[in-house]
């Protein structure tokens, strides 16, 4: 079964769709070395839920730095078996998909049903020629023909990798996919198609760059895509 912590109610507020009292109550905040005391709150306690004591948080922006995250995950993650003998359990690895990149989050099922997604274009970073129609880094019936798995989003999450994603840009997306005027019914309808569409492991933030601001919070290196 798919693990996607949008906490229902989070990822509503983050569309307009929910009240903010809907949302998780703050947990206890921690202090930091200078002494600062920082809130924790419920959205955001899956950061501290990953095993592994090595954190790293990758963050993008567009499709491009997307798929340089990928590869960078995994060679992280191959490096740290190879040059320190330690297994994936051992490390938090999380891609951001924020902006330009949210909508590689999204199946190749929603890329082939919607205009929106059908065309976007973006290059395939290992044959450098355009691409349009699919979403190369999602498992599935894709044309042209997908990444090898291991730099697929699904291959990314059996290893335990997580995915934070932008709700403010998922937002975006459905707004646009559901058409101008659109009832509040229809855009809840869409973005729930969105959301359920995404990998395993997914977690759809308020918005990508506080995603990013949280992640430094709890501990995790961030590099950009």
């Amino acid at each position: 079964m798919h693990r996607r912590s949008f906490v229902a109610a989070a990822t509503l507020s983050a569309a307009g769709l929910a009240t903010p009292r809907a949302v998780g109550a703050q947990a206890p905040e921690r202090a930091t070395p200078d002494g600062r005391d920082i809130p924790r709150y419920a959205q955001d306690a899956w950061y501290d839920k990953l095993p592994g004591k090595h954190r790293l948080f990758l963050d993008s922006t567009t499709i491009e730095e997307a798929s340089n995250a990928v590869g960078f995950a995994v060679n992280f993650m191959r490096t740290s078996v190879s040059g320190y003998n330690l297994k994936d359990r051992d490390q938090a690895v999380v891609i951001c998909l924020r902006h330009y990149s949210t909508e590689l989050a999204i199946s190749n099922e929603l890329w082939a049903k919607h205009d929106v997604l059908r065309n976007t274009k973006y290059k395939d970073p290992e044959t450098g020629k355009k691409v349009k129609g699919a979403n190369i880094f999602r498992l599935g019936s894709t044309k042209p023909k997908s990444a090898p798995e291991p730099f697929t989003l699904e291959g990314l999450a059996r290893r335990g990798v997580h995915f934070a994603v932008c709700g403010v840009a998922t937002r975006g997306l459905a707004a646009m996919i559901a058409g101008k005027g659109a009832s509040r019914d229809r855009m809840e309808e869409v973005l729930d198609e969105l959301v359920k569409s995404m990998p395993e492991n997914s977690h759809v933030m308020a918005s990508g760059i506080l995603a990013a601001q949280r992640a430094g919070e709890y501990g995790y290196t961030i590099v950009k895509g």
